[in-house]
């Protein structure tokens, strides 16, 4: 079947018969690809698509909902605007009939995608959201979710559901893997500016979850501290000329990024934290010996550790840590 025939023949031949759908060409001037109440997918590509319909035309009819102000899509969103880029006036449809429930519209949205690849997350939201919108009993709603391959948790269908309804940037994020569902949600909390600020920073960093929620939690700290918007925050002198520096890797800028924050959320910790390194370099430990201090400077519980391998070793170590015992410098770490 080539694109010509496609677009001026009505081709329903050996199509089972279902007293739901009734088959028959429909001008694509008359269908409203604005509405998209049912759309799933994600995808935007045309180009694979647009190709195979003009080799083999369109071997999957989509399903439409009459409506007098223009036919509304129930599945193939990306075929209909396939079909448009190749200039067709008019396509082949499976348009339901008038008394056709939204429910059932929905499954058979969902079904579209669900049943030929695993949906993200964006997708899978869309689709339980979809479900979801009409008073159904639950019952119902749990056996057409487990039928279409969508999750059923009590915990984790509320979060899902929300993730459709986020800032396009976020959910842009999420697709790209810049961060994950529950860091999604953490970025819904703020402002829409302060949020795609974070994201901006994550996805420049490259940084994983646990490294993510860190820098929020000081970025957020800092804000509320010195009462001024994250935002505003990362286009300051420090930190944007850390972000913009091409000269350095990215992991070093990373740990950059870090000491920085920490230094403006906690100034004493950080002065007290430089002025131990110093001290420790005086103390000149070498690599089979290793001083800690408490957590955040806070107690006087220091741990030593030392590390050898034989008897000699651990006799030159002991000389070596008679020295540090009597060194000024570790007098000073300890007197604080």
């Amino acid at each position: 079947m080539d694109s010509k025939s496609s677009d001026n023949q009505n081709v329903f031949n050996d199509i089972p018969l279902d007293p739901a759908l009734a088959f028959q060409t429909v001008m694509l001037a008359d269908i409203d690809s604005a509405d998209t109440t049912f759309r799933i997918t994600t995808r935007t590509e045309l180009d694979n698509l647009v190709l195979s319909i003009q080799k083999l035309g369109l071997m999957h009819a989509p399903v439409l909902k009459y409506n007098p102000t223009g036919y509304v899509i129930v599945c193939g969103f990306r075929r209909i605007a396939a079909c448009r880029n190749l200039g067709w006036t008019r396509i082949p449809a499976r348009v339901l009939r008038k008394n056709f429930g939204f429910f059932e519209m929905a499954r058979l949205a969902v079904a579209d995608n669900s049943l030929q690849r695993q949906l993200n997350l964006i997708e899978t939201s869309r689709a339980l959201k979809l479900l979801t919108s009409v008073n159904t009993e639950k019952e119902v709603l749990v056996q057409a979710a487990a039928e279409l391959g969508l999750p059923l948790s009590p915990s984790i269908v509320p979060k899902l559901t929300k993730i459709c309804n986020l800032p396009l940037p976020i959910q842009k994020g999420i697709l790209a893997d810049v961060i994950d569902l529950s860091m999604a949600l953490e970025l819904d909390r703020f402002n829409p500016a302060d949020g795609q600020a974070l994201l901006g920073l994550f996805e420049h960093l490259k940084v994983g979850l646990n490294r993510q929620r860190e820098l929020l939690l000081l970025l957020e700290e800092i804000s509320q501290r010195e009462t001024i918007p994250i935002r505003q925050l990362m286009t300051e002198k420090p930190l944007n000329h850390i972000l913009k520096n091409t000269e350095i890797d990215r992991s070093i800028k990373r740990q950059k990024v870090r000491t920085y924050l920490r230094r403006r959320r906690f100034p004493v910790i950080s002065e007290a934290e430089t002025q131990y390194k110093a001290f420790v370099k005086q103390l000149k430990l070498g690599p089979n010996i290793n001083l800690m201090p408490p957590k955040d400077f806070e107690g006087m519980t220091y741990t030593m550790t030392i590390r050898f391998d034989n008897q000699e070793e651990l006799k030159n170590l002991k000389d070596k840590l008679e020295k540090i015992i009597h060194h000024p410098g570790l007098g000073k770490i300890l007197d604080g």
